[in-house]
């Protein structure tokens, strides 16, 4: 009697095909996030809507910023990358500019190390530093990727998990899509300890003294080469005073570059409104405390959004996070040390860090939620404490929502880069997009802001459609001159007129015969719209 095929064994994989899958899991997450960063891409801005940059910041800015094409979202004062790469533009600090563009010069130039990065990578060419400014997290990204797998190889499940954890936490990715100095950083400290794993006490040191110059508290990592006795779980050592004595010495010549940096910084540019930014720290757990009153008002209150989720399930992660390494001591591990390290800052972080849907908390602690992804031991067991303390990936999607594309593209004759830049001023409502169409509705009067940088007057060429909400004439003005009039209905027409624009600033206007009203639940006062505006910029004619 043959037997039936339930009877017969289920085969092993062969663990040679089984490393090959979770590598190719590791490839497809790799290719994920780059899908993710290239949706941020636009021309000819680049990948500067990467930089959070808001309008609010338009009349200080530097100049080297002001003449370089970037994102600018409006009705927004924007985000911290926005200052960095104002820095980076001039590292030097040497342009009397930054004191008006930065709000606190002395402590942002503290974290000059990637400022610095950013130039020569740019080779100090403004727009390429802007660029770099924007891609520097994304580089970082993908080494840090490569640098885990000395901690988490491609061969099973587990290690995938915990690679995953860091890679698409939300902390990292927020630094990626704001252009922070959290996630390089993070890379310096993995980095560092990598070394001083490898008994390369003297290079581990070098990168750990760098990485507090692109974020202070990366110093604390140092308690990472404290010596231990790596054979009695109970590490005698530290009862030993040459242990001490040691470990300080160590962290004086780690701290060094900053204090020597510090000191210059006061010298040059005075004291700081905040010089040690005292004001993200607070009581003890008051900060923590206050995050979660409000957390979980949000997810009780009726009407709560998937960020008052995501929110929760940070919060949660974050907390389980610091209640593993303040209930589990293991001071003999390196990793433990340095999650501890990052679990004490956490007690006193106040409420700027907290503040905000879901908050700067992640990637301040990114280096505890490295160590607590190292150090939560093996096993099934410890999978819930895992999976919970691993919850900041659910709110990391939130931060590759790719801003709206606008709907005004400017080009250089046969596609080349112009010193021209045009975008909306007044009048225009939000960008909206739908498939390859983008458009802003005006409420019956609107201005595009020119700035022409060329020296010289140039020549508009600028073709797209225009509709209505009814029937009405819509007329355009360069300055106060009409270049374009047509009646417009609820069909999209083509829109297409040339003018000549000054050097220096001024205006495209458009401007419709009666205001505009309001279309069913819209709130909105809604008269005509202007899809796709293409505009390319030639030389300006020569009169004779």
């Amino acid at each position: 009697m043959s037997s039936s095929s339930t009877d017969t064994p289920a085969r092993p994989v062969p663990p040679r095909f089984a490393h090959w899958r979770w590598r190719g899991a590791l490839v497809a997450c790799a290719l994920l996030f780059g899908w993710a960063v290239a949706q941020f891409y636009e021309p000819p801005y680049g990948f500067t809507s990467l930089i959070s940059i808001g309008d609010m910041l338009n009349s200080t800015k530097v100049t080297a910023l002001r003449q370089v094409p970037h994102y600018v979202y409006e009705k927004s004062a924007g985000y911290d990358g926005a200052y960095y790469v104002q820095l980076a533009l001039y590292p030097t600090l040497d342009n009397p500019e930054l004191k008006k563009a930065i709000d606190n010069l002395p402590y942002r130039a503290r974290r000059i190390l990637f400022c610095w990065v950013e130039w020569l990578l740019g080779l100090g060419q403004p727009a390429w530093i802007v660029q770099a400014h924007a891609l520097l997290n994304v580089l970082c990204w993908f080494a840090l990727a490569v640098v885990l797998l000395r901690w988490f190889p491609p061969t099973d499940g587990a290690n995938f998990l915990r690679w995953f954890g860091v890679m698409f936490s939300h902390g990292l990715c927020m630094s990626v899509r704001h252009s922070l100095v959290d996630g390089p950083s993070l890379l310096l400290v993995a980095v560092a300890i990598a070394l001083g794993e490898k008994g390369r006490r003297g290079p581990g040191t070098a990168v750990l003294a760098l990485a507090g110059l692109g974020r202070e508290t990366s110093l604390l990592a140092v308690v990472g080469f404290a010596p231990t006795d790596p054979h009695v779980s109970s590490a005698p050592v530290w009862r030993r005073p040459q242990a001490w004595i040691r470990l300080a010495v160590t962290a004086v010549v780690i701290a060094l570059p900053l204090l020597a940096w510090t000191a210059a910084l006061f010298w040059k540019l005075g004291p700081a409104d905040d010089p040690a930014g005292v004001g993200n720290f607070g009581l003890p757990l008051a900060g923590l405390a206050e995050k979660w009153g409000t957390v979980v008002a949000g997810s009780s209150a009726s009407g709560h959004s998937p960020l008052d989720w995501a929110t929760l399930a940070v919060t949660l992660a974050l907390t389980v996070q610091w209640l593993f390494f303040v209930l589990r001591w293991r001071p003999a591990e390196t990793w433990w040390r340095v999650g501890a390290a990052f679990a004490g800052l956490m007690i006193f972080l106040s409420t700027p860090v907290w503040e905000g849907f879901p908050g700067a908390g992640t990637r301040v602690l990114l280096p505890m939620t490295l160590a607590f992804n190292l150090v939560v031991p093996r096993g099934r067991r410890w999978l819930p404490v895992l999976l919970a303390g691993n919850l900041t990936v659910l709110a990391a999607w939130f931060e590759f929502n790719p801003p709206p594309r606008d709907f005004v593209h400017v080009v250089g004759e046969g596609g080349a880069n112009v010193a021209v830049q045009i975008g909306p001023a007044t009048g225009w409502s939000g960008s909206e997009n739908h498939d390859k169409d983008r458009w802003r509705w005006s409420s019956g009067e609107a201005t595009l802001r020119i700035r022409n940088d060329a020296g010289t007057p140039v020549m508009l060429v600028v073709q797209g459609r225009i509709a209505a909400v009814d029937n009405r004439h819509v007329r355009a003005f360069a300055g106060e001159a009409m270049v374009w009039s047509g009646a417009v209905g609820e069909k999209p027409a083509n829109l297409q007129f040339g003018c000549v624009v000054p050097a220096g600033e001024s205006t495209l206007r458009f401007s419709s015969d009666r205001p505009g009203r309001r279309v069913g639940q819209d709130p909105r006062l809604l008269a005509f719209s202007v899809y796709n505006l293409e505009i390319v910029v030639r030389p300006a004619p020569v009169r004779r």
